[in-house]
């Protein structure tokens, strides 16, 4: 998940990596535990990808849309969240750029979840017995 270059010196890799993981956590911490939960997310890890920028993986499963699927939410540099979506095989099945992070729950739900359960789930009033 780390990806490191080998010549840089320890004291960098070292920063690099808490930075990492402090931008991972941030953007766990961001999304309701409600949407990981029902999407059955694990196995998160910080990442870095191809120009510097940093984010978090993780792995969903049995959402009405994926039955597998990896998750990578990036900080880009304008302070907001790119969010692509990858199948079993590794390609880019959903996408999103430029999400607030107001906006990361209830898109992350939107990109993993059928339009038809989701207006089922805001149609149904609580009934209490």
């Amino acid at each position: 998940m780390y990806m490191f270059k080998t010549n840089q010196p320890k004291e960098t890799m070292t920063n690099n990596t808490n930075q990492m993981m402090r931008v991972a956590e941030t953007i766990r911490s961001q999304i309701h535990p409600h949407v990981l939960m029902c999407s059955a997310a694990r196995n998160f890890g910080a990442f870095e990808n191809e120009i510097g920028m940093y984010g978090i993986q993780f792995k969903i499963s049995n959402t009405s849309k994926y039955k597998f699927a990896t998750v990578r939410i990036t900080l880009n540099g304008h302070d907001l969240y790119n969010i692509e979506i990858k199948n079993i095989r590794g390609r880019i099945v959903d996408s999103k750029t430029d999400i607030y992070c107001d906006q990361l729950s209830s898109t992350l739900e939107n990109m993993w979840e059928k339009k038809e359960l989701l207006n089922r789930w805001t149609k149904k009033e609580l009934k209490y017995a």
